[in-house]
């Protein structure tokens, strides 16, 4: 699952035709979390039409100019994107020990967090006009970039958001990410190798 996340992250980087396959890839990836944690079926019928449609619609938005055709592609793909975070999450806390792969499942939800957001900051872009102060014709790579060392609170000040909208998206980005690293991933990392503690409290037979 890491790779197909790793995978995700350059194609959304890349842009244009990548991006739009990228998509694929994120709903592939939905499909591959659903599978593996036997979530129920519907969620499989659900991801595929979604995943394709987010392809073909960001396809032919940005082919085209038309930027109802981008904006539906981007908010579909956010949509994905989130809703793969959530699975694998609920993945990683039902996991009866600690491994390597839960590891792993935590650290492709972190690297998940900026590319739904660079595919945010696009939407915002897309209907709000340009989200940078400093271009009006940002490419998917400065998105991912921007949202990148927004969500690592690097903050080199070579983008900076336009509106107020981009600003506080940006902002909790940075919380989302940095409040994750400190609980999610440092308490996983603190676990490896433990079996989960099961509930303590007594039963009716204990009383």
């Amino acid at each position: 699952m890491l790779v197909a996340v790793l995978l995700t992250l350059i194609g959304t980087g890349v842009g244009g035709a990548v991006a739009a396959v990228s998509s694929l890839v994120q709903a592939l990836t939905l499909v591959f979390a659903v599978w593996t944690a036997r979530y129920p079926p519907w969620l499989i019928r659900a991801a595929v039409p979604v995943g394709l449609a987010a392809v073909a619609l960001t396809a032919a938005g940005y082919a085209t100019g038309g930027d109802v055709l981008a904006a539906t592609g981007e908010a579909l793909t956010v949509v994905l994107v989130v809703a793969t975070i959530g699975l694998i999450l609920g993945r990683v806390g039902r996991q009866p020990r600690i491994t390597l792969a839960t590891i792993g499942g935590a650290l492709s939800a972190y690297l998940l967090v900026p590319i739904a957001y660079a595919h945010a900051y696009a939407l915002i872009g897309v209907v709000g006009g340009p989200f940078f102060a400093s271009t009006a014709t940002a490419r998917s790579v400065d998105y991912l970039y921007f949202s990148l060392i927004t969500v690592t609170t690097t903050g080199y000040g070579d983008f900076v958001a336009r509106s107020d909208l981009g600003r506080m998206t940006a902002a909790s980005e940075a919380v989302i990410g940095q409040l994750y690293l400190v609980t999610v991933v440092a308490t996983v990392v603190a676990n490896v190798g433990r079996a989960r503690r099961h509930d303590l409290r007594p039963g009716p037979d204990d009383r």
